[in-house]
């Protein structure tokens, strides 16, 4: 049984049958239970009745002679028997004929009702019921007083009212039990309708359907793991995509250095090119572009693999940012580009790996300085915000901005603004992808503001320690 149907449908089927046959047996115990407390309650006001009469009929003959008809009178069905005693435990009237004369412990009558006339006992009364099994008798101390040597027996219509109502309960309970049943089925049907909608959906995204969606529109927890299978399957997709995106990007950009070099190298073989140092330095470039473009993939990959290792230690943020714009001085003085770092008096140190974050760093001011013009201005701003229990650092610069449209995609490898793949100026294309992965993996995050005339801003947004 590999089936879920089957399975949930068998632990329902037993379940029901368990449940409906423990209610059925429960509810026929006590039914039976009360109908005979009912009837022994009945016999017992009919015979503690009969000796009133009898004790009556005492006071008026103040003898039990000719008792017989009186006695006759007094059935209430023909399934009853009324037997009267004297005081010597002699039988003086037999509504059956046939114990007449003979001692009441011969016959096995016990417990009696006694028979009370002016205060005195004059005698003692048995009702014996006749029933489709056999006889019994009550005698006159309550509930479950003998029956036939001790038990009250139930006559043939009782026996048929009590199997009546054992006849109804076991139909009430095969048609709740169907019912149950058959409701059951149908919402374990219901039930198992998405898990089937997601076991074809996991079969298709396997089968490499990225595209595919279930159509799950229940609220409940199984609702909720679709819209989660949904999620997956499109983060799936847009990895796909991004992996896809990734190859050709990297298939171009190592091509480009890649091809520089091979006509480089069989211009030379062809003599078409001296082997001098202007074309060994052009090699050389794109060998230094090519390592750092592994380099900047392979960092990238760990980052977004989550396997990059930090050694967090506190640091002084201000510094940082002070040494990093120190490093590119000497490229910004030859460009006439100006610089300047704004930070408060105190020291801001926060838990960071120094060397990723100089990185970080590294990018943005390197990223600054190729969108810059000679005469702009680059500005490096620290700043904390207690509050937040955060730091703040900010790279500003004056150069041409981005389009507005572009700035959702800033952080994604290989993106080019203006759609260009040209690496003159030295950049892989990766800065701002390793950027965003290194300050993330520090628990903060990055964003950026620009406006294409004014200038480009990042933000740098850290915990404090």
């Amino acid at each position: 049984m590999r089936s879920l149907y089957w399975k949930l449908s068998g632990a329902l089927l037993l379940v029901v049958l368990i449940s409906v046959g423990v209610m059925a047996y429960v509810v026929n115990v006590g039914t039976t239970r009360e109908f005979r407390s009912y009837v022994q309650q009945g016999a017992t006001f009919f015979v503690r009745s009969v000796a009133d009469n009898l004790a009556q009929y005492y006071d008026v003959n103040r003898s039990w002679s000719g008792v017989d008809d009186f006695l006759n009178s007094l059935l209430r069905s023909s399934n009853d028997r009324l037997v009267v005693v004297d005081n010597s435990g002699v039988i003086v009237a037999d509504t059956g004929k046939t114990w007449v004369g003979r001692k009441s412990a011969e016959v096995g009558l016990t417990n009696s009702t006694p028979v009370v006339s002016n205060g005195q006992p004059e005698g003692s009364v048995f009702l014996l019921t006749t029933g489709g099994t056999g006889m019994g008798m009550m005698g006159g101390r309550g509930p479950g007083a003998g029956a036939g040597q001790g038990q009250m027996m139930l006559t043939t219509p009782e026996q048929d009212f009590q199997s009546g109502i054992f006849r109804y309960l076991l139909i009430a309970g095969l048609i709740a039990a169907a019912a149950a049943i058959l409701l059951g089925l149908l919402l374990t049907r219901q039930i198992l309708k998405p898990v089937k909608a997601l076991t074809a959906g996991a079969s298709r995204i396997a089968r490499g359907e990225l595209n595919y969606r279930t159509q799950v529109k229940s609220r409940d927890e199984i609702g909720v793991l679709a819209s989660s299978f949904n999620t997956m399957a499109l983060g799936l997709e847009r990895s796909e995509e991004s992996r896809r995106r990734l190859n050709a990007d990297i298939a171009h950009e190592l091509r480009t250095p890649l091809t520089i070099i091979e006509g480089t190298v069989d211009g030379i073989l062809d003599g078409v090119f001296q082997p001098d140092k202007f074309r060994l330095n052009a090699i050389k470039e794109q060998t230094a572009l090519l390592t750092r473009l592994i380099n900047d993939l392979r960092v990238l990959s760990t980052a977004e693999s989550g396997q990059l290792k930090l050694e967090l230690k506190p640091a002084d943020l201000v510094d940082l940012v002070r040494r990093k714009f120190n490093q590119v001085e000497p490229q910004a003085k030859a460009r006439g580009i100006q610089l300047e770092v704004i930070s408060p008096a105190v020291t801001l140190k926060a838990r960071v790996d120094s060397s990723r974050l100089e990185q970080v760093l590294a990018n943005l001011n390197n990223n600054a300085l190729r969108h810059t013009s000679p005469g702009g201005k680059i500005t490096a701003t620290v700043k904390a915000v207690p509050e937040a229990k955060s730091v703040i650092i900010s790279i500003r610069d004056t150069g041409e901005g981005i389009p507005a449209e572009s700035l959702p995609h800033i952080f994604e490898r290989f993106y080019s603004v203006d759609g260009a793949r040209s690496r003159s100026d030295g950049g892989t294309g990766l800065g701002l992808a390793i950027v965003k992965q290194m300050v993330e993996a520090h628990s903060g995050s990055v964003r950026v503001e620009s406006e294409q005339g004014k200038g480009t801003a990042f933000f740098i947004t850290l915990p404090l320690t």
